[in-house]
């Protein structure tokens, strides 16, 4: 066979695998990611283009931190605004204040319409505006991330089936025994066997938690 052909029949083999990995959805591509390292911790915030943030930090090559938040729509669009305007501006500079090189800020866009662009600097370094605007922009979305309750997001993203278990705010359990086609989801609590039927977009008012 070909070189050539061998070369195209493995991207496609490997887009297909990838694309089977991801449920058959295309796989994310991300937007932005910034790398920041200060000694030995190092934290990533990454903005993907399915709306996905995820901050990661490891310590000593070890992750000790994990989380992930999808955006609303509303929300992103301001990150995306921020990222389109200071894509092609922002600069980095040399490190130039810590001399041991253990400390550095990479950031790599990848936008498109905008020439994919990796920056590095000092984070001690002075910043140009549109660089530190940039900046200002992660650090919020990094701490947004951050901050955001693991329960709280699972039961964001939650789609409920059948069968489902779930902690509610009063303190008990409930399986889902219904999802009807309305929306509404169907719940028998485990103490009572009450039968609770909750609107889906009141879910959080009343569903604490979905269990594992």
């Amino acid at each position: 066979m070909h070189a050539g052909r061998r070369l195209v029949l493995v991207s496609v083999l490997a887009a297909s695998a990838a694309t089977s990995l991801f449920g058959g959805q295309q796989v994310p591509t991300a937007l932005v990611e910034r790398h920041r390292t200060i000694n030995d911790t190092a934290t990533r915030i990454t903005l993907f283009d399915n709306r996905m943030a995820v901050t990661t930090v490891r310590v000593d090559g070890k992750q000790v931190f994990f989380r992930q938040l999808s955006l609303p729509i509303e929300e992103f669009d301001v990150y995306l605004q921020v990222l389109e305007e200071v894509a092609d501006t922002a600069q980095g500079e040399p490190q130039s204040f810590l001399e041991d090189g253990d400390s550095e800020v990479t950031i790599s866009l990848h936008l498109q319409g905008h020439s994919p662009r990796t920056i590095r600097f000092s984070p001690l370094q002075v910043l140009g505006l549109d660089t530190n605007r940039l900046m200002v922009a992660l650090d919020d979305l990094e701490r947004r991330v951050a901050e955001t309750s693991p329960s709280h997001e699972a039961l964001r993203t939650w789609q409920p089936h059948k069968g489902d278990r779930v902690e509610l705010f009063n303190g008990s359990k409930a399986t889902v025994d219904e999802v009807r086609d309305d929306g509404v989801i169907v719940l028998i609590h485990d103490d009572t066997s009450i039968i609770e039927a909750v609107q889906g977009e009141n879910a959080s008012l009343v569903i604490l938690r979905v269990l594992p």
